[in-house]
Formats: C-alpha cells, sequence, structure tokens
C-alpha cells in the first residue's frame, strides 16, 4: 500500500492535467488501456507541460498606448462646405446631368423664360456647377478653376441673399456681385469686350445674365426680371421719357400679314403698334395691375379703337399677363443704347 500511494500521488496530477490520455483515448481506445495498465508513465511523452498550457492561455493581452490623435481636428468647415458646393466637370454624360432646378438658357425666346439646361447644346471644354446647378461652360480648366475659386468666396453672401445677386456690365468687361462683392468675372475666353460698337456685346451680356440667374436658382433664389434680360439683349438703357395709358393686343387674326414698316406680322415677336412714335423705337412696358414687364420693338401703326394707345402683339400681352383680360393700364418707358443704368459698373477683374 506504501508504494502504490507513492505512485498514486506522484501519477494521479499529471494525469489529470495530461492532455496526451484524453487525446489517445478519444483517437485509439486500446492505447489508451495500455497506457492505464503500465507500471510507469513517460510523462516527456507529453508534448506541453501543464504549466506551459497555463502561462499561453492565461497570459493578458499586451496593450498598446493609442497614437496621439488631437482631441479635435482644426478644420475650417465653412471653406470645405464652399468648397463642396462648387464644381468643375469636363464635359461628358454627366457634365449636364439634370438637377431638379429649372435653369436659364441664354437664348430662349419671348419673356426670357426659363428653359431646361438639358436642352442646351452643350459646348466643348468644361461645366462650373453650383450645388448641382450647371451655371455655364468655359473652354479652359484653368479659366473654370478661377471662376469656381470666386464664386467659393462669395458662398455666404448668396446664401443669405440670392436675389441680391446683379450683373455688372462695362464697357470692357461683364461681372457680378452681391453685397458689393464681385462673385464672379467672365473669363477673357469666353468673353469680348462688350463696347455698344461691339457686335459681341449682346452676346457676352446675355452669358453673364445667365450666369446670374443660374447662381440665383442655385440658392434658392429668383432670375431677373425678362425685361431687364432683353434690355441687356439689345443693348438698351433706360430714358427720362415715359408715358402711360391703356394698352390691348392683336394676334391670330393679323398673324402673317404686312406691317406698316413692311414687316410681316409675328404674333410670336415681341413687337406693338403706336401711332406716331418712330418705327424701331424700343419700349418697356409696365403691367400696372401685376407690376410685369417685357420689352417691345414699334413697327407697326394703331390702335385706333377708343382711347387705347399702344397695341401689343400676342406675346408681349401674355408676358404681362394681359393676353385674357384683353385691355391693360400700362406705363412705357423709351429705351435707347446703353448699358442699363443699375448694371453699370467700373469692375475691374483681379481676383486670384
Amino acid at each position: 500500500m506504501t508504494l502504490f500511494g507513492l505512485f498514486w500521488a506522484a501519477f494521479l496530477p499529471h494525469y489529470l492535467n495530461s492532455p496526451a490520455p484524453i487525446a489517445l483515448q478519444r483517437a485509439s481506445p486500446y492505447a489508451a488501456t495500455a497506457l492505464q495498465r503500465s507500471a510507469t508513465v513517460d510523462l516527456s511523452a507529453s508534448p506541453y507541460s501543464p504549466l506551459h498550457l497555463q502561462t499561453t492561455i492565461y497570459k493578458p493581452l499586451q496593450l498598446f498606448p493609442q497614437l496621439g490623435w488631437p482631441q479635435a481636428a482644426a478644420v475650417d468647415w465653412h471653406i470645405w462646405h464652399a468648397t463642396a458646393a462648387v464644381a468643375v466637370v469636363g464635359q461628358g454624360a454627366n457634365a449636364h446631368m439634370g438637377s431638379g432646378v429649372t435653369q436659364v438658357n441664354p437664348t430662349s425666346a419671348a419673356c426670357g423664360r426659363l428653359a431646361s439646361a438639358n436642352a442646351s447644346d452643350p459646348a466643348q471644354g468644361f461645366t462650373i456647377r453650383v450645388k448641382n446647378v450647371a451655371i455655364g461652360q468655359v473652354p479652359s480648366r484653368p479659366a473654370a478653376d478661377q471662376v469656381a475659386r470666386q464664386i467659393r468666396q462669395a458662398v455666404p453672401e448668396l446664401e443669405a441673399n440670392p436675389n441680391g445677386l446683379t450683373p455688372k456690365l462695362s464697357q470692357a468687361l461683364a461681372a457680378a456681385q452681391v453685397d458689393g462683392k464681385t462673385v464672379f468675372v467672365m473669363p477673357e475666353a469666353t468673353s469680348a469686350p462688350i463696347g455698344p460698337a461691339k457686335t459681341s456685346r449682346s452676346e457676352t451680356a446675355l452669358q453673364a445674365i445667365a450666369w446670374v440667374n443660374n447662381i440665383r436658382l442655385a440658392f434658392g433664389g429668383s432670375p431677373l426680371e425678362p425685361s431687364q434680360v432683353q434690355m441687356v439683349a439689345h443693348g438698351l438703357g433706360e430714358t427720362h421719357q415715359t408715358f402711360n395709358g391703356t394698352a390691348s393686343w392683336y394676334g391670330p387674326y393679323f398673324h402673317g400679314r404686312q406691317t406698316a414698316t413692311g414687316e410681316t406680322f409675328n404674333q410670336n415677336d415681341l413687337t406693338a403698334a403706336h401711332k406716331t412714335l418712330p418705327f424701331g423705337t424700343y419700349l418697356k412696358v409696365r403691367n400696372q395691375l401685376n407690376g410685369k414687364s417685357v420689352v417691345v420693338r414699334i413697327n407697326d401703326r394703331g390702335p385706333y379703337i377708343g382711347d387705347r394707345s399702344l397695341d401689343l402683339s400676342y406675346a408681349a400681352a401674355q408676358c404681362l399677363g394681359g393676353d385674357r383680360v384683353g385691355v391693360i393700364p400700362y406705363q412705357a418707358t423709351i429705351l435707347a443704347p446703353g448699358v442699363p443704368q443699375d448694371w453699370r459698373s467700373d469692375v475691374v477683374a483681379t481676383l486670384p
């Protein structure tokens, strides 16, 4: 019993903790039986000692200190917001992707009506997009990047007062300002001198106005009045000569007939008849009932009914909202060649 007790005390703890017998019993019952009948046990047969197993399993993981990141990153979110709002996109499938905002086409017809940007023929070059609204196109990437930087600097002012954005036109360039801050200057690659003698003046001015209107729309504002756009298109400014009276309109019955000037009357053109004004005179006509205005050209004589003093084409009456009521009280301002007074500027383009 003494010898057996010593054997039991020496063998039993290692036998219980050693994985070898358990693995043998699962793998081969005959090997386990042979081991139990053995008078001696070779402890070196166990590949790992109990102490080694415990150290491997229960040793706590070593934790490394975190890197020294700052508590708060020094990021100017206003700059990032402005940067994200304005983008330059190369011409391609996505350059004129619709944004859900109806945009102004500089070649829109009567009343300066709005047209989808997708309807315009994309020019080669780069598109400037503001809040995913296509503002305009320029032929070179450097010119597009310069305009984009200018607009980004004015994003806070545009978000606060989109309807305050107006064109600024001079004899040398076309630009836009909001609250006295220049928002963009038309790149030289897309503009030419806009003096009275230049045939490209109206085209450049119209392009600048289209950019202004699209930026207004991008920031939730409203486009400029159609009469203002038409004045620029024809290179006209207001004079101090005004008169008022009652205006009617004429259309389908006279469409295609000859006017007093000898030209064919087109009811879809912005024209009017007056008894005495020289042919070719441009008038800014405002409906005194609703404040709408339109620019018309005198090319006919009349009207000769009652106290009416101006006969508008059907298109002009539509612009003024008078095509259904028939007659409207109006105020007319005679226009003369020149940049609109409110848009005259001596802006010098030296923005970064």
